[in-house]
C-alpha cells in the first residue's frame, strides 16, 4: 500500500486482512503511520519512499490510497515496474491525467483499476443486478439523495480546503453509481452547487445535478454535507416502465414493486446475507482479474467515463448549472 492515512487504517487495511489478503509492504512517509503498520497490522516491509515498495520483489500488485494529489507518478512508476496497481478515487484530478495513466498501463501490459467502492456496497450491488435482471424493466428515472454532517467536523486538512470537493471527490462515488445501474453514460450533464452561511468546508456543500443520458433515462443527484442535525442519511430509487426500486446504500430497506411480481410492494429480507465490506469488492475483482487476465470491472480506461462526468459537472456548477456535453459517450457503455 502506497500511503497509510486514516482511512487506510480504518478500512482498506482492516478489510484486506479479514478477507485474508496479506499486506507485504507499506510506503508513507509518517512516523506514527509506519508505527502502525507494524504494530497493528504486523507489517515487516516500511518505507518513506515508495519508489522502494515498487522495486520490492515481494509486492505483486500495488494499492494506492494517497491523496489525489500523488497518483500520475505512481502509476507511471508500476507500470514502468510491470506491477498492477489499484488507485483510490479518483482516478487523477484532470481527464488529461487520466487519459496518460490509462496509456502508460495500456502500454506496460498491466492492469490498472479504480476504487469505485460504493458498487460492492449491499444495496448498490443488489439494485445493479435487479435491474440487469429486468424486475422493473427499462428504467427512466434513477436518483441518489444523501444528507450527511461532513461540513460539522471539519477536521479533514486536505478535504476541508481542496476546492470542487462534493464533485471530484465525492461524486466520483454517485455519477459512478448512476453509470454502474443503468449501464449507460450520461451525454450531458447540469451542476449546481451552493453553501451555507458559516460553513467550514472552503468548497460548497450542496450539491444538486442533473444527467441526461438520452434515450428517455434521466438521473438526479441531491447531496448535501451540510447537516446540523441527526437526521442524515441516504435513498435511491430506481423507476422503469414496469417497477421501481427504493433502497438505501446498506441494503438494509429494499422496496421493489414490480408488475412481474405482480402483488404490490415487496420488502427484500437481506438481513442473512453476509456481506464483506465493500472495498473488498473491489480489491477482489480486481486480484481476480489478474488471476483470470481480464479487465477490472472498473478499469482506468472503464472509469474515464466517470471521470469526464464529473468534470462535466464541476465545469456547469461553475456556469451557475448550465447544461454541458459530458463527451466520449454514446449512451450503450461496458460501465
Amino acid at each position: 500500500m502506497v500511503g497509510f492515512g486514516e482511512f487506510a487504517q480504518r478500512a482498506h487495511a482492516p478489510d484486506y486482512v479479514a478477507a485474508g489478503w496479506p499486506i507485504v509492504a507499506i510506503a508513507v512517509s509518517n512516523p506514527a503511520a509506519q508505527r502502525a503498520a507494524r504494530e497493528q497490522f504486523g507489517v515487516e516491509r516500511i518505507y518513506s519512499d515508495y519508489r522502494s515498495l515498487i522495486d520490492d520483489e515481494a509486492v505483486e500488485v500495488v494499492d494506492l490510497v494517497t491523496q489525489p494529489t500523488l497518483r500520475e507518478e505512481v502509476v507511471l512508476s508500476a507500470a514502468s515496474a510491470g506491477k498492477h496497481i489499484i488507485v483510490e478515487k479518483p482516478l487523477g484530478q484532470t481527464t488529461e491525467q487520466c487519459r496518460r495513466m490509462v496509456q502508460a498501463a495500456e502500454q506496460a501490459g498491466i492492469k490498472l483499476a479504480v476504487h469505485q467502492n460504493y458498487r460492492w456496497m449491499k444495496g448498490n450491488f443488489l439494485a445493479h443486478h435487479l435491474v440487469r435482471g429486468g424486475w422493473i424493466g427499462s428504467p427512466f428515472f434513477m436518483s441518489v439523495e444523501i444528507f450527511g454532517r461532513q461540513d460539522e467536523l471539519a477536521n479533514h486538512s486536505f478535504y476541508s480546503q481542496c476546492e470542487d470537493y462534493l464533485t471530484l471527490h465525492w461524486n466520483t462515488h454517485l455519477a459512478d453509481l448512476l453509470r454502474y445501474w443503468s449501464a449507460q453514460d450520461a451525454r450531458r450533464v447540469a451542476a449546481f452547487t451552493a453553501r451555507m452561511k458559516g460553513q467550514n468546508y472552503r468548497s460548497d456543500g450542496l450539491l444538486i445535478s442533473h444527467h441526461d443520458f438520452g434515450s428517455g433515462l434521466t438521473g438526479h443527484i441531491i447531496h448535501s454535507e451540510l447537516l446540523r442535525s441527526s437526521l442524515a442519511g441516504n435513498q435511491c430509487r430506481i423507476d422503469g416502465d414496469e417497477g421501481s426500486l427504493v433502497f438505501d446504500f446498506a441494503g438494509e430497506n429494499i422496496l421493489l414493486e414490480s408488475r412481474r411480481l405482480g402483488r404490490g410492494v415487496c420488502r427484500l429480507d437481506t438481513s442473512e446475507m453476509k456481506w464483506m465490506e465493500a472495498l473488498c469488492g473491489s480489491m477482489g475483482d480486481f486480484l481476480l482479474a489478474i488471476e483470470e487476465d481480464r479487465e477490472p470491472s472498473v478499469s482506468g480506461q472503464r472509469n474515464l467515463a466517470t471521470i469526464r462526468t464529473v468534470m462535466a459537472e464541476i465545469e456547469s456548477a461553475r456556469t451557475g448549472g448550465q447544461w454541458v456535453d459530458v463527451g466520449g459517450g454514446n449512451g450503450e457503455s461496458s460501465c
